[in-house]
């Protein structure tokens, strides 16, 4: 994986895992929120939150 892309996704998956504590969800399953991919992060965010559309952390 290219050195920029690696950063990048770290970043995001940070936000959107910030932005899901702040929902006060703090696990999914038995998984901590951290152990989850990227793409399940963004999943579960647009569970939590229909409204919002746009990923763009």
């Amino acid at each position: 994986m290219s050195e920029q892309i690696y950063p990048d996704i770290q970043r995001r998956k940070n936000s959107i895992t910030d932005s899901l504590i702040h929902l006060g969800i703090y696990k999914k399953g038995n998984k901590q929120l951290y152990e989850l991919t990227l793409h399940e992060l963004e999943t579960e965010y647009q569970i939590v939150n229909p409204a919002i559309q746009d990923l763009s952390f």
